[in-house]
């Protein structure tokens, strides 16, 4: 009994260490401790200690204690392309969560390449603006940090949107706007508000993964729409789902959609609202990626049209400010007491701090002088990355047209395997979003994603060089 309940400690120890939560050379908890966690002996424990040793998991440092030793990275497998096909929804979004997990995490790694995640690196954010500001807050109102922010959120924050909303084409009052844990909270607020479980959703395809997840978590059905790559969300294939199907509501980004980089004309758009007040439809705006635009003049908001109170408009300023403070919003019109009664439910406050400095930030009027600086950043480094993937990827590949925002979607040849790419892209510390992650079905087996809100220079354009020569690889083989 005894030999049995150290081995169990000693392998429940190891497990934790290959898992990544006791890291290389990092101390392990005493022995004492230990003891306590598990309610052994002392005896107990430095026999389980004994055996990790014996096992090569940990060593001791006399006088310090026990530390893990170095060991040898497991193998990340991903889900192959056969269980991504084929398989009932709730286990299609598994496998795209599984794949996700995995993906972000290795893009988080400071030793990377990272083109997956759509995260801008700190070059392209105002850090040291913000850092003068949550300084100023901690020294002038440090009780700050103990202040809710109750629902629908800071008003100072609030007021600051309504003022940048009106560059939307959105009349907006602060009463109006929820402040909400960033942009994939204010969608799963809509949702929530609009939708009860087996109703049917229409989607744009490929889609925000963020989406998937949000219609699966919430036993809803998606409906994929074509989403072209210049021009958005297919209207003719809209309307034609509509007239056969009882659909609830539909979630749309017409300024710079995730993945293809899309923006809907205006003729498209007012189309769009038309045929959500024939037919009763609730539409869910993201326009996360709308102060992105490259234009002049920033592309006004679906919302901003929207006579007949159908839109749920939703963003944030984590592609824009920090992605870090998780501050987004939404602006519910008719459905506005509802989500905020499920937003008090579900958290009550939000972090006072941070809704606070980017006030500050809002109101000095250094954020338009930033986001001029990064669209023409994100402009050039667009150009620079299409012409290495013109010269080094198969002559078949084609790329998006992004009118803003830091997202290309790239087409492949129909025989390379998107998931392989990573694969092996992954083995040379370059992180890519292939483009399985973007649908239901198996129809973007053959696409990437590319971040490009990344520092450029040689070492990127080496990493474009790396992936255009796998891709070669992949077509050679399967031809």
């Amino acid at each position: 009994m005894e030999k049995n309940l150290y081995e169990k400690i000693a392998n429940t120890i190891e497990q934790q260490v290959r898992e990544g939560i006791y890291l290389p050379d990092t101390k392990i908890p005493s022995v004492r401790k230990t003891s306590k966690q598990f309610d052994v002996s002392v005896a107990t424990v430095l026999q389980a200690y004994r055996l990790l040793e014996d096992r090569g998991i940990i060593k001791a440092r006399p006088q310090k204690g026990y530390f893990v030793h170095s060991l040898p990275k497991r193998s990340q497998s991903l889900p192959t392309q056969t269980t991504m096909t084929g398989a009932p929804h709730t286990s299609k979004v598994t496998s795209i969560m599984t794949l996700l997990n995995q993906v972000l995490h290795a893009s988080q790694k400071s030793d990377v390449t990272q083109f997956a995640a759509a995260i801008p690196k700190g070059l392209y954010l105002p850090i040291r603006q913000l850092q003068r500001s949550v300084g100023r807050l901690m020294r002038l109102e440090p009780e700050i940090c103990a202040t809710y922010a109750f629902t629908p959120g800071s008003e100072v924050l609030r007021r600051q949107i309504a003022i940048r909303m009106l560059d939307a084409g959105c009349q907006t009052a602060m009463e109006d706007i929820t402040v909400t844990l960033g942009c994939q909270n204010a969608l799963l607020l809509a949702l929530q508000a609009t939708t009860q479980r087996g109703d049917k959703v229409i989607i744009e395809s490929p889609a925000y993964h963020g989406v998937l997840q949000a219609i699966d978590v919430l036993g809803l059905q998606a409906i994929e729409i074509p989403c072209h790559r210049e021009t958005g969300i297919d209207l003719s294939s809209f309307e034609q789902e509509l007239q056969k199907t009882k659909v609830s509501a539909c979630i749309v980004t017409p300024n710079n959609q995730n993945p293809t980089g899309a923006t809907m004309p205006p003729g498209a758009r007012k189309r769009l609202l038309a045929l959500a007040q024939r037919y009763d439809l609730v539409v869910i705006e993201d326009d996360v990626y709308g102060e992105l635009g490259y234009a002049e003049q920033r592309e006004h908001a679906l919302k901003a049209d929207d006579k007949d109170q159908q839109v749920i408009y939703c963003s944030s300023f984590s592609k824009s400010i920090a992605p870090g403070f998780r501050v987004g919003w939404l602006v519910g019109g008719a459905w506005q007491d509802k989500i905020e009664a499920l937003a008090h439910a579900q958290s009550l406050a939000s972090p006072t701090l941070t809704q606070t400095a980017i006030a500050n930030f809002l109101e000095n009027g250094a954020y338009d002088r930033h986001l001029r600086k990064t669209r023409q950043a994100y402009q050039e480094n667009l150009a620079r990355c299409v012409a290495l993937i013109q010269q080094y990827f198969p002559e078949q590949t084609k790329c998006s047209q992004p009118q803003g925002g830091f997202l290309l979607w790239v087409e492949l040849p129909e025989s390379i395997d998107a998931l392989a790419i990573y694969q092996h892209a992954a083995q040379q510390n370059i992180v890519i979003m292939p483009g399985q992650a973007f649908g239901l079905h198996d129809r973007y087996h053959n696409y990437l994603r590319i971040n490009y809100a990344l520092p450029w220079d040689n070492s990127t354009d080496n990493a474009i060089r790396v992936l255009g020569e796998l891709c070669q690889a992949n077509l050679h083989l399967t031809s």
